[in-house]
């Protein structure tokens, strides 16, 4: 097998002729102008005229973006097979489906497709949306866990019994999420250590001969979300760890080089190419967005009696009674609004004891969307106010989070979750607060 690079999560298998793209994101910001890739994408669009196959981990923007796919012709399009997990939703399936691709096959659980006689695939989903897949020929084996938090012994061994030995490991390096305020930087450090012993326990778990480091090759890149630019995990730094604590041999592919196990590569070179593209746009000022997209009171306002009516029409007693209200202190509005289940309406609350401080454009993404919560957990786009109860706005949304995913939220678990997530805020066992 061998591996072209294209960018942040994105790379292309080739075996024998046959080419399979993972996770084509080759340009614009994502996660409502907050995530942008730090190097420049050499892959270009006329080059899908070689791909066979176009798989897709899981939703997220930074690895299915429609607006990517839009710009592949129409002519390329109707020769490649699009390859996604078997989903309830169907969401991305349907949406390729009537995208002009030849066609779309949703891989089955347990369940290995041939792309040749001895070259196979077998994706699985993984929590909520995520996916893994393993590329597998007679000689070697190739699995991307990608955005996968696969933190335990038990899974990994689920996994490898379906598999076998693992020869090349793929897999997430730094945070991708909300790190803290600015002036957490301790919260922050935390979770870049956490992601890199997540990245040890992996190669313990899977025992690779290489571990290739993907998908956290991006930047904040909103005046909103830069804070969290100052601890991420960076190539050379991963690179450095894997190699002083694992038994694997660490590789960095920057964008467009390519790999064929077990060659050697100069890792080295490709650090210094990353280093550079990350210095050079986290000192310019122009590479990070400055405008909010304002949205006006009324359209919010709209917005929250829609999700309020559909909260109180389509869930148990239960669930309603474990809600509590969320104190919003909305930044370009510098006002202060509660959202409950008795609707939206203005308050006196400040900055310092509101639940969440954030524009009124993130706030409508989270109204008007099942997975607005989720997006915007990831942009970073928001601060949590130390003397609020984050978890009051969290739970408002994560309902439509899980039913989105096929959860069912009015089940004993969830509801035994919420009230779970409350008891660890108030004794002070949620890092996240």
């Amino acid at each position: 097998m061998k591996i072209r690079f294209v960018n942040h999560s994105g790379f292309i298998v080739e075996y024998k002729g046959k080419k399979i793209m993972v996770d084509p994101w080759l340009e614009g910001m994502v996660f409502l102008n907050a995530w942008k890739q730090h190097s420049p994408t050499l892959f270009t669009y006329e080059e899908f005229a070689d791909i066979d196959y176009i798989r897709f981990s899981h939703e997220h923007p930074d690895h299915f973006y429609p607006p990517n796919l839009k710009k592949i012709s129409p002519q390329h399009k109707s020769k490649i097979t699009i390859l996604f997990q078997d989903t309830i939703d169907k969401r991305v399936a349907d949406y390729c489906a009537n995208a002009g691709f030849k066609s779309v096959i949703e891989l089955k659980k347990n369940t290995f497709l041939d792309i040749l006689p001895d070259f196979q695939v077998m994706c699985e989903h993984f929590a909520e949306g995520d996916s893994w897949i393993c590329f597998k020929t007679p000689d070697q084996t190739l699995l991307n866990v990608n955005d996968c938090g696969i933190g335990n012994k038990s899974s990994a061994d689920e996994i490898l019994t379906k598999i076998g030995k693992v020869d090349i490991l793929m897999t997430q390096f730094s945070y991708a999420f909300w790190a803290g305020n600015p002036e957490d930087k301790a919260l922050r450090q935390s979770y870049a250590d956490d992601k890199l012993q997540l990245v040890k326990s992996q190669i313990e778990f899977f025992r690779p001969k290489v571990t290739i480091p993907i998908a956290s090759y991006v930047y904040f890149c909103h005046k909103d979300n830069r804070h969290l630019n100052d601890l991420i995990n960076t190539s050379e730094k991963v690179y450095r760890f894997i190699k002083e604590n694992t038994d694997t041999e660490p590789v960095i592919l920057y964008n467009n080089e390519t790999y064929t196990y077990p060659e050697q590569h100069d890792s080295q070179a490709s650090i210094h190419l990353y280093q550079e593209d990350l210095r050079r746009v986290l000192n310019d000022d122009s590479a990070f967005v400055s405008k909010y997209e304002t949205v006006s009171k009324e359209e919010v306002s709209k917005a929250a009696d829609a999700f309020v009516l559909d909260m109180q029409k389509n869930n148990s007693f239960l669930i309603k009674r474990a809600l509590r209200k969320a104190n919003v202190y909305i930044t370009d509005w510098n006002e202060s609004y509660a959202l409950s289940l008795d609707g939206f309406q203005k308050t006196n609350s400040t900055e310092d004891n509101s639940d969440v401080i954030m524009s009124s454009d993130l706030l409508l993404f989270c109204l008007k969307f099942p997975f607005g919560l989720d997006t915007v957990q990831i942009s970073g786009r928001f601060r949590k106010p130390h003397n609020g109860n984050y978890n009051n706005f969290y739970n408002l949304f994560r309902i439509n989070h899980l039913k989105m995913r096929g959860i069912d939220p009015n089940s004993p678990g969830t509801i035994a979750g919420i009230a779970m997530r409350r008891i660890l805020t108030k004794v002070g066992l949620n890092k996240d607060r």
